[in-house]
């Protein structure tokens, strides 16, 4: 008999020496791994479980963490480069009046997750279902809590806000916290000082500006651009500092910052991720697509595409004196529609600042296009394989990139298929919810660091 974890279930007899394939009628084939793998739970927040799951025998391969429940497959998360992997429960399993438990497995494997077994629902007090073996986790839907999380951003005000990525950023981020149950909301710069309640945890989004703090209340600056622009003594005046790299977060080790923490960007999986749902079996345009300003400049993709000849649709506002104007097709969009737009076409284009290339923090468009499942062509920066192992294409000359965008745009299978995978990757650890819930676990360890109730 062959044990499915440590349930003492059987599922083929005798025990393989090695691992084994399943075959039903009907069914498509299942190849297990038996043993090599290793995970455990490490935090609920709300219906989001978060912690790690790898595959020890072969490193490279990913691993999918599913929840099982009484009828199955309730839920599943892909496990990113680093083996994190946040995976949220149904809403309706966790209010549920009815005591359940979910035990929290890795795909393809005889394992089951450390710490993994989950009771969820019940009336609170009443009998609940308890598994043999380790004690379990308790998940309950978690009361609104009272500490009030004020995003602050660099944007100048709300009337200029739809036009600043910061605004967006901030806005997805605040609805994650919102969907955990956290009061949470956005203040443009003309806002930064205004509140005198409400106002428990800072959290800075650092743009152009310094903000100044009050010591009194939880201040974590996340770090997400244009780390030149900020000295040691700034990072010295906040709690923590999460920071969008590892290179950087490694720099900053480095330098003696303590209380430092990477935390890269992410993406709206309720925006950019439903677009890549509608979009596995729609038509994309055999063309490039780039948005951005030309930041006063002939911005190196862009140019390259009109030299080499290769078909371009390019969004985005001044470009008069760069290019006629019938090279652009809109001179903004909106960000509600930047998801379909993406995923209409065959190759997403992207660059960096100097600053965020060499310091490896990696454009949040790597991952909202990600999420839509749209094959993507950046510039080199530092961490990107870290992240994505080699599901992004990079190109650093003119050459490189015209071969690669003339591969993508005539023969995109393969090209599609890494960004399948790229798409895995971002929606199983890269969304705001996963981010929300790690700041979230962060502002309770400071608030008991600095005795705030």
């Amino acid at each position: 008999m062959i044990p499915v974890g440590r349930t003492g279930r059987a599922l083929v007899d005798p025990v393989p020496r090695g691992d084994v394939r399943l075959t039903r009628p009907g069914h498509a084939p299942v190849d297990i791994q038996v043993s090599g793998w290793s995970g455990r739970v490490e935090t609920v927040e709300g219906a989001l479980v978060t912690g790690w799951a790898r595959n020890d025998r072969y490193p490279g391969r990913p691993a999918t963490v599913l929840a099982l429940g009484a009828e199955g497959v309730v839920a599943h998360a892909s496990a990113g480069a680093d083996g994190r992997f946040a995976l949220r429960l149904p809403g309706a399993l966790v209010r549920s009046a009815a005591a359940h438990v979910i035990t929290l497995a890795i795909a393809g494997s005889d394992h089951l997750i450390e710490d993994g077994r989950i009771a969820v629902g019940g009336v609170p007090g009443a009998a609940r279902p308890r598994p043999a073996g380790r004690p379990t986790v308790r998940l309950t839907a978690r009361p609104a809590a009272s500490r009030a999380i004020r995003i602050k951003i660099s944007t100048p005000n709300l009337k200029e806000a739809p036009m600043w990525g910061d605004y967006h950023f901030a806005r997805s981020l605040a609805a994650a916290f919102e969907r955990l149950d956290l009061q949470a909301g956005v203040d443009c710069r003309d806002a930064w000082y205004g509140r005198t309640v409400d106002e428990d945890v800072v959290l800075a989004i650092r743009g152009r500006e310094r903000l100044t703090l009050d010591r009194g209340r939880i201040n974590v600056m996340w770090l997400i651009s244009h780390p030149d622009r900020i000295e040691d003594d700034e990072f010295a005046e906040y709690d923590h500092v999460a920071v969008a790299s590892d290179v950087y977060g490694r720099a900053l080790a480095a330098r003696g910052l303590t209380e430092t923490s990477v935390l890269h960007q992410a993406t709206d999986a309720h925006l950019f991720g439903a677009a890549g749902a509608a979009a596995q079996d729609g038509e994309r345009r055999a063309a490039c697509l780039f948005v951005g300003n030309s930041r006063r400049e002939y911005r190196t993709m862009v140019k390259w595409c009109r030299q080499r000849g290769i078909p371009l649709d390019l969004y985005g506002g001044g470009w008069e004196g760069i290019l006629p104007a019938e090279a652009v097709a809109a001179p903004s969009v909106s960000n509600a529609e930047l998801p379909a737009l993406y995923a209409r076409h065959l190759l997403l284009l992207n660059d960096h600042w100097d600053s965020m290339r060499d310091n490896g923090f990696l454009s949040n468009r790597l991952f909202d296009g990600s999420a839509t499942g749209t094959p993507i062509l950046t510039d080199p920066v530092a961490g990107l394989a870290e992240v994505f192992g080699d599901t992004i294409a990079t190109a650093d000359t003119a050459e490189s990139f015209a071969a690669r965008a003339r591969d993508a745009l005539a023969d995109p299978g393969p090209w599609l298929g890494r960004a399948a995978r790229a798409r895995e990757i971002v929606l199983g650890a890269h969304t705001f919810d996963h981010r929300a819930a790690s700041l979230a676990a962060l502002f309770e360890r400071l608030a008991l660091r600095k005795g705030i109730a």
